[in-house]
Parts: C-alpha cells; sequence; structure tokens
C-alpha cells in the first residue's frame, strides 16, 4: 500500500452537494457502512448554501465518521465545490461522490484503493448506471434509452461493464493527488461538463485511466420530460463550453444532435417555404424515426420492459432536442 498522506488516511471523499436534503441520507449511509478502515478515510462535504436541510441532514452522520468535515461554498457551482474539496483533502487519493446516488457495494473505497495499486492509473473511471430504485416506468424507459447506443455517446464508458485501461474524459472520478499536481484544479467557469473538461485535460497530459465495474455508483434517471429536458440542456451547454476549451471534444454525437436540433425546428417551416425540399427533408425524417422505432422495439421488446415502448420514443426526441439546443444556446451566447 502506498504510504499515506497527514494522519495516515488514504482515502479524501469530496461530496458537492446543493440542496440535496432529499438524497443525501443515502449516500451517507452507504459511506458509513464501507468496508474500510475508518481511520484511513475521511468525508469533506462542500455544500452550496442549500436552501433545503442538507446541511442538518449531513450533520447527523458526523457521530458515524472518525474525519468528518462540512465546509461552505459560497459560489454554489459544483466546480468551485471539488476545488475547495480537493484542496481540502489530505489523502493520497481523492475520489468524488455525489450526494444523490447509491452505492452499491461496500467495498468500493477498498476496490478503489486495490485498483490504483494494482492497474498503476492515476486516475479510475467508473459505470454510472441510472438505475438507482424504485423506479417509475417512465424512469426506467430513460435508463434504458440512456444505456443504449441511441442515446448516449459511442465512446462514452459509464455503461461498460469490463475492466480495462480506457480515456477518463467521460468517466474518471478518482484520482491521485500527483493528477492535480499535474493538470491543476477544475475550471470554475464551468456549469457542467466540469468533469469532462478536467478529465480531459487527465487525458492530455498522458495520464492512465483504469475502469473496473466494481466501481459501479448508481444514480436516478429523471422523473419526467421536463427534468429530463434540463439536465441534457445543461450538459449541451457544457459542451458548447468544453469545444471552445478543447477543439479536440468536438465529436459526431455533439455535431447530429445539434444538427437535429435546428433540423427539428425548420422542418416544419419547409412545407411553407418550398414543398420539394421540405419532401426531401422528410427521407431524413423517416430515417430518424426509423432509427427511434428500432431501438425502442429492441429495448421494449423484453417481457418486463414492453410499456417502456410507448414512451421511449419521446425520450429519445428529447435527449438528442436537449443535447442539440443546449448546443445552440451556448453558440449563440457566446456570438451576443
Amino acid at each position: 500500500m502506498e504510504s499515506a498522506g497527514n494522519n495516515d488516511i488514504i482515502v479524501s471523499v469530496v461530496m458537492p452537494v446543493r440542496n440535496e436534503g432529499k438524497f443525501i441520507r443515502r449516500v451517507l449511509d452507504d459511506l458509513s457502512t464501507q468496508d474500510f478502515p475508518q481511520e484511513r478515510m475521511e468525508l469533506i462535504i462542500v455544500d452550496g448554501i442549500s436552501d433545503d436541510d442538507t446541511y442538518e441532514a449531513a450533520s447527523t452522520f458526523e457521530s458515524k465518521f472518525q474525519n468528518f468535515r462540512i465546509i461552505s461554498n459560497p459560489g454554489k457551482l459544483s466546480s468551485k465545490a471539488r476545488n475547495l474539496g480537493a484542496k481540502a483533502a489530505r489523502g493520497k487519493y481523492i475520489v468524488y461522490i455525489d450526494g444523490h446516488c447509491h452505492l452499491p457495494s461496500t467495498k468500493l473505497l477498498s476496490d478503489i484503493v486495490a485498483l490504483f495499486e494494482k492497474s498503476g492509473a492515476d486516475a479510475l473511471c467508473r459505470p454510472q448506471p441510472l438505475t438507482l430504485r424504485p423506479q417509475t416506468l417512465f424512469q426506467r424507459a430513460v435508463s434504458l434509452a440512456r444505456a443504449s447506443g441511441l442515446g448516449h455517446a459511442l465512446d462514452s464508458t459509464i455503461y461498460t461493464n469490463r475492466e480495462r485501461f480506457v480515456k477518463a474524459a467521460s468517466s474518471a472520478a478518482s484520482y491521485r493527488r500527483s493528477v492535480f499536481e499535474r493538470v491543476g484544479y477544475f475550471d470554475e467557469s464551468f456549469d457542467a461538463c466540469e468533469d469532462v473538461e478536467f478529465n480531459t485535460r487527465v487525458d492530455k497530459a498522458g495520464l492512465k485511466s483504469f475502469i473496473s465495474p466494481k466501481l459501479t455508483v448508481e444514480y436516478a434517471a429523471r422523473r419526467s420530460i421536463f427534468a429530463l429536458f434540463t439536465q441534457l440542456y445543461r450538459y449541451g451547454v457544457g459542451r458548447w463550453k468544453l469545444f471552445r476549451k478543447h477543439p479536440s471534444t468536438l465529436g459526431s454525437g455533439t455535431l447530429i444532435t445539434t444538427a437535429f436540433a435546428v433540423g427539428a425546428v425548420i422542418y416544419p417551416l419547409l412545407w411553407l417555404l418550398s414543398f420539394k425540399v421540405a419532401l426531401a427533408a422528410s427521407v431524413i425524417v423517416a430515417l430518424y424515426l426509423l432509427a427511434v422505432f428500432v431501438a425502442s422495439f429492441s429495448i421494449a421488446k423484453h417481457p418486463t420492459q414492453r410499456l417502456t415502448f410507448f414512451v421511449l420514443p419521446v425520450i429519445f426526441f428529447t435527449i438528442h432536442f436537449a443535447l442539440g439546443y443546449g448546443f445552440l444556446v451556448g453558440i449563440i451566447r457566446h456570438r451576443s
């Protein structure tokens, strides 16, 4: 085992939170029951001036940890919280855990340390499926759609089930302290995708990243179309900021969803402006609808998932349009 940091702390868990009163008890309970020596870990909760009972809920767990701190984040943004936590951390390994997830394994922290030592990686990535239960029918459909090839970037590793070396960009969440010394901290101008931007710098620095299903962290799917749209819209805006800083991150998926958002607005108008152009565009629309139908049917053909077929097309449309629309808004804001 690597030599410990101050006070023999090996793992520093940093939890950026804001208004997580409804969910934080679950993940804190998960952390308090980890099969890992309490004296070798610390928990740092970074609260973004929550308006609910997040602070009070978190405070009730202080007695369950030997090393427990809540620090304030006046800047409120997750990027700022991540930096405050990293700078306050004393461990050799810094692990980011959100306040609205579930840790299905009681050996998560032990496995993180073991995999750092075994792989020699600078960062560890983790699967992040939207499988947190209980789920409504809509949440189940969102979970299945997001995990499909039509519902997330093809180069993303957040739904993988294999151990291997990968790029950090999409799913790294645990780091050696030396990573921050090499690449700096999170860009606090980002309101979304700050982790992807940081991980892009990790990759550009030539650092190694490793992923394992042992590190899986479960998240809850959004409960409504509006919530799903809002989430993906923020990701779209974040992707624009990411592209401006790292042009090489512009992938085909971003281009396709942006073109989709433009097309979704323009297509109805084409019927008023040019029948022939509208007819030609209808071929593209038909191909898109076919792809959505095939993907929805493939997911819903399982006996326990048949009812999801009726909401999956709307979910796919929302994912694609929100991402593209967010990217377009980012462009417009920058030009204005």
